[in-house]
């Protein structure tokens, strides 16, 4: 990420963007584009000011949309990845109520997954979602 030449929240709204078209989706997730999710996750939504909450949006976005795809689902379910808990966790910094809903959305497509639910009750989101 250090390396790019394109600003984080131009490429992260790029990438919502592109992750829109479902072959393209397929193509990121490929080629490890999972990883560079989870390095936005880990590092400017989580570094409290440093960037806009809008990157934060964009990221949980391309989240979101990538929920929707079977191929995308093993992603969600890996512990050492945790997504659903990265994501939840950048509630911590940012409070945003567009950063919420889409959250929550996240959560609506991820529940049906008996894996995903077990991410789930780990970091209660039961009463994060009571909360908000």
């Amino acid at each position: 990420m250090q390396s790019m030449q394109i600003s984080k929240p131009a490429f992260s709204f790029a990438l919502m963007n592109i992750l829109k078209k479902n072959e393209l989706a397929r193509d990121y997730c490929d080629v490890q584009g999972i990883q560079l999710i989870d390095k936005f996750l880990e590092g400017p939504c989580v570094e409290q000011q440093s960037y806009s909450p809008q990157v934060c949006y964009n990221i949980i976005c391309s989240l979101w949309i990538l929920s929707y795809h079977p191929f995308a689902q093993k992603y969600f379910e890996d512990y050492s990845l945790s997504l659903i808990e990265k994501a939840t966790k950048v509630l911590d910094f940012y409070s945003w109520e567009k950063i919420a809903r889409i959250l929550l959305q996240l959560y609506m497509n991820v529940k049906e997954n008996q894996i995903c639910q077990e991410h789930l009750a780990d970091i209660d989101a039961f009463n994060l979602i009571i909360k908000l």
